[in-house]
């Protein structure tokens, strides 16, 4: 009689579930994209605060050499670019009998004399740098028909960064509002809007 011989079977081990080829490269390369967004993103900021400081640097000289001129001859070259007193004395932070009285060359403060300086570069560099005509009136000009920021507003609180970035574009105009003003939209939202009336003209009605 043939003996039989017992085979002891093995259970299968089922292979761990693998990720195709394709879905290994999409996932790499997904990662990688993200890494260099973020990577891209940071340089972008660095260039963005490095060129700010070019150019706060070269204010800073510019206004070195304008304060060497006469604190009246240099708010003599500011009303030639078309500024009015009041405007000026906005700009300073002063009355405008103060302003008169340094354009009869009475005595200036040195930090007076520093901010005169200091405006007066800054006319300069928006006309040199960035092709701005008639300065003074494009400092009036609001950023957008949205609202009536102007560059004059950005200057009288101190954010002439922002006039930097609004005048070289590297900013757009609503990237310049949310940095000078978070709540733009909401401050300066219009209850009105225009229509068609039935005589064909255009109308202002209130919003419903």
């Amino acid at each position: 009689m043939a003996s039989t011989e017992l085979v002891e079977l093995q259970p299968e081990v089922a292979s761990p579930p693998t990720r195709p080829i394709e879905s290994i490269e999409v996932g790499d390369l997904a990662d990688r994209t993200g890494s260099l967004r973020s990577r891209t993103r940071f340089t972008h900021e660095d260039a963005a605060e490095l060129h700010r400081d070019v150019l706060f640097t070269e204010w800073q000289q510019l206004t070195s050499t304008r304060g060497k001129l006469a604190p009246a001859a240099m708010l003599e070259q500011i009303a030639e670019l078309g500024f009015s007193w009041r405007d000026v004395a906005r700009l300073l932070k002063v009355s405008v009998p103060a302003v008169q009285k340094w354009r009869r060359g009475e005595g200036v403060t040195g930090p007076n004399r520093l901010n005169i300086a200091s405006l007066l570069a800054m006319c300069q560099m928006l006309a040199e740098h960035y092709a701005v005509q008639e300065v003074a009136s494009w400092f009036e000009m609001p950023l957008t028909s949205k609202c009536p920021v102007t560059p004059m507003d950005l200057y009288a609180t101190e954010r002439q960064d922002l006039i930097f970035d609004y005048a070289s574009s590297h900013a757009d105009v609503e990237q310049v509002l949310n940095d000078y003003d978070p709540d733009w939209r909401e401050r300066y939202a219009s209850t009105f809007e225009v229509y068609e009336a039935a005589d064909g003209d255009l109308a202002i009605r209130p919003k419903e």
